[in-house]
């Protein structure tokens, strides 16, 4: 039986998941690496009672990795016409197609519900934010973390 877990076609279909959170709005690769992160870990960020992957002192470990894994994904998607992709001067912006939209909304599992209620949180929360701030925000909670 082949692992699911942390793979590019499962981390894939949580970047549909939050781009159905922010549409018709596009996101850039860190925003999504950093928004997945933070959904994932929502108890860590105060956005959630409790943390979707369960609390792992080794957390802030995993965004290194993350958004390889993420690019990954998108491209896995973007190949199945569910993620458009617009080149901007700032830099490459991610958003959901119909298709993926059509597809998100067939999604059916408590994983899928958690997990949007705490996105659409997360994109309260930071959506006025620059990329550079939630990644300093990333950063201090990790240093937190080790002064535990």
């Amino acid at each position: 039986m082949s692992n699911l877990f942390n793979t590019p076609f499962e981390t894939g279909l949580r970047v549909m998941l939050l781009l159905s959170v922010v549409s018709p709005k596009s996101m850039t690769i860190d925003r999504i690496t950093a928004y997945d992160f933070m959904t994932i870990y929502g108890k860590d960020f105060d956005v959630s009672e409790k943390n979707l992957h369960g609390d792992n002192s080794l957390s802030f470990s995993e965004l290194s990795s993350k958004r390889e894994i993420c690019a990954d994904g998108i491209k896995m998607f973007v190949l199945d016409g569910l993620i458009a992709i617009n080149r901007t001067q700032a830099g490459f912006l991610y958003m959901l197609t119909s298709a993926g939209r059509k597809y998100v909304s067939t999604l059916n599992s408590d994983y899928k519900l958690q997990y949007l209620q705490i996105a659409k949180k997360v994109h309260k929360k930071y959506s006025r934010q620059s990329d550079t701030a939630i990644l300093k925000a990333i950063s201090a909670k990790a240093v937190q973390s080790l002064r535990r």
